[in-house]
């Protein structure tokens, strides 16, 4: 920031970071794949700085949204798998080649596109097969996969190195939830093989559903950031995940209101704080909860700082994170601004600075 004071930043513990994907990885049963799910920016925590530190605490193989997110890993980890998991663009897939990335395939005409590429690049290439067991978006609908699948299988010069479903309610659906397991687990072990990352489990399904043949990855992304996707806080205990990312400020001036004394907060919805915000939201000053009032403009917001009196321009405020014994977590905060904890980190825009303790 050119040596300019911090208005409002973001603080990422990459300690706490190595430490959850350590923890996560010896959780797992033996011969379990880590993988580490690094989309929009490593979810707002810095995702080049990240990586090494995901490499450390024993992440095997990097899901990203897009070619873009697989160049930018793919530039400083040169040696372990990318898997995209969204389609690639027609014009997108020569590069898959350049990147090493291992694509997400929803169809066999997609595949077959992938193969007639490797019949031009002279080699092959690993791809994965994407089932919709219930998500609703990408990947073979299950109900058309014993069609599918197979002539997938039959196609030459691409590998198929990997299968995976999404789900899409783990976090409050839990029977949903393991309605697609068994739709996903009866083709698993219809068409899969050893050989095959084959991978369902997300952040939430790790709480209530076990990782039985022929499973043997899991995607980590909300729990390695020291989120817990559930309310209740509760099933993770044993992990001892911390929370990474802390969203600070300072105060700006002090007024006398007039009903109470406030406090202008130099951070703004353009410095992702929603101007939509619940009755119940809060701010740490001086250890002290402090409640948000009136409209969030552009760079500042109020705050009535009777609980903290003698507040001062300059004090650091705390959007999310500890102070002084206290402390906002992540989730709260979400619920305050009427956000889920996936938009709150990743809406955090560039002009907030970022403060990497390592």
């Amino acid at each position: 920031m050119n040596g300019l004071p911090h208005r409002s930043w973001v603080e990422i513990d990459f300690c706490r970071l190595e430490n959850n994907v350590r923890n996560i990885k010896a959780s797992l049963p033996d011969g379990v794949k880590y993988v580490c799910v690094v989309k929009a920016d490593a979810y707002g925590h810095s995702m080049p700085q990240a990586l090494l530190r995901f490499v450390r605490g024993g992440a095997d193989v990097f899901a990203v949204a897009n070619l873009y997110e697989a160049s930018r890993v793919r530039e400083i980890i040169p040696d372990k798998p990318i898997l995209v998991l969204s389609p690639m663009l027609k014009q997108e897939r020569p590069l898959a080649f350049d990147y090493a990335a291992t694509p997400a395939v929803s169809s066999a005409d997609e595949a077959r596109a992938f193969a007639r590429l490797a019949d031009e690049r002279g080699r092959p290439l690993n791809v994965q097969i994407k089932i919709d067991t219930g998500m609703g978006r990408a990947g073979i609908w299950h109900e058309e996969a014993d069609r599918e699948i197979p002539k997938i299988l039959e196609i030459g010069g691409i590998k198929v190195s990997g299968m995976f479903s999404h789900f899409s309610s783990a976090d409050f659906d839990a029977e949903y939830t393991k309605r697609q397991a068994e739709i996903f687990l009866r083709l698993a072990r219809k068409y899969g093989s050893p050989e095959m990352l084959i991978h369902i489990h997300n952040s939430a399904a790790m709480r209530y559903l076990p990782i039985v043949p022929p499973l043997n990855a899991v995607r980590m992304g909300l729990i390695q950031y020291g989120i817990n996707p559930f309310p209740d806080n509760a099933g993770f205990d044993k992990l001892n995940i911390m929370p990474v990312l802390s969203f600070k400020s300072r105060v700006l001036a002090v007024s006398r209101g007039a009903r109470s004394p406030i406090a202008s907060v130099c951070a703004g919805y353009a410095d992702g704080v929603p101007s939509g915000y619940s009755k119940d939201a809060r701010v740490l000053i001086r250890g002290k909860l402090c409640p948000i009032i009136g409209p969030v403009g552009l760079d500042e917001f109020t705050v009535d700082i009777s609980s903290a009196p003698d507040a001062r321009a300059g004090d650091e405020v705390t959007l999310i994170g500890e102070q002084e014994g206290n402390s906002i977590s992540l989730p709260d905060y979400s619920r305050w601004t009427r956000r889920i904890p996936w938009e709150t980190m990743v809406a955090i825009p560039k002009r907030v600075a970022r403060v990497l303790k390592y």
